[in-house]
């Protein structure tokens, strides 16, 4: 007989009305594209709008999703809780504020003056410097998502689509606000701040830390022959 996973936890997680995996990713990917379209806003003044300007943006925040995507799910082997992920949204929060900051920091810097480094190279460090370590925190969420909400390896395809299509409509929504609405009504700063304790917020729903004992979105799933 198949032992798909611990019914205690499943029901437990079933329970609890902060947590729904989907409006998690769907949040947190929404947050990713609202940044990457922020960048071009803020970098403007230091290297122009262009194409290697958003080259340099998209290709740095798809690298840092991608590193992100992997520790994400090298961590949620080892530490697969509610915390955890709580902790990560918070991160991923001071990380989006800070970002306001290190710009005025960095608008001073003669970054163009580096001899010998092509004009790419500099826009991507640059970029890097803003942006990548955000992103990566904001992709270590969606596989620690998957982790915590399969609850059993048969349903696991149906769970992980469901997932990943809540983290695509995420993007999509995130552009299309971002872009039509946001940058047109509120300012670069007021955005970041907003994105920024919008994460801090959901971090503290996610993990709980009110209670005493952490709470697992859901058991390892099992598949066992009895």
């Amino acid at each position: 007989m198949p032992i798909s996973s611990y019914p205690t936890a499943g029901a437990a997680a079933g329970r609890d009305l902060l947590w729904r995996p989907t409006l998690i990713v769907f949040i947190s990917n929404a947050c990713i594209m609202i940044l990457e379209l922020v960048a071009g806003r803020l970098l403007a003044p230091n290297i122009g709008v262009s194409l290697y300007t958003w080259t340099s943006i998209i290709g740095v925040i798809f690298a840092g999703m991608s590193a992100g995507n992997y520790l994400g799910g090298r961590l949620a082997d080892r530490h697969a809780s509610r915390r955890t992920l709580g902790l990560l949204f918070v991160l991923a929060g001071l990380g989006s504020l800070s970002v306001a900051g290190v710009a005025a920091l960095l608008s001073r810097l003669t970054v163009f003056e580096i001899p010998g480094v092509p004009l790419p190279l500099r826009m991507m460090l640059l970029v890097a410097m803003f942006f990548f370590l955000p992103s990566v925190i904001l992709g270590a969420i969606t596989p620690f998502v998957v982790k915590l909400a399969v609850l059993d390896l048969r349903s696991s395809g149906n769970v992980v689509g469901r997932i990943y299509a809540a983290s695509a409509l995420g993007s999509i929504v995130g552009t299309f606000v971002t872009g039509y609405v946001l940058v047109f009504y509120f300012g670069v700063r007021a955005i970041l701040l907003f994105v920024g304790l919008m994460l801090i917020v959901l971090g503290a729903l996610v993990g709980q830390w009110w209670t005493r004992r952490d709470v697992a979105g859901a058991a390892p799933a099992q598949t066992e022959a009895a």
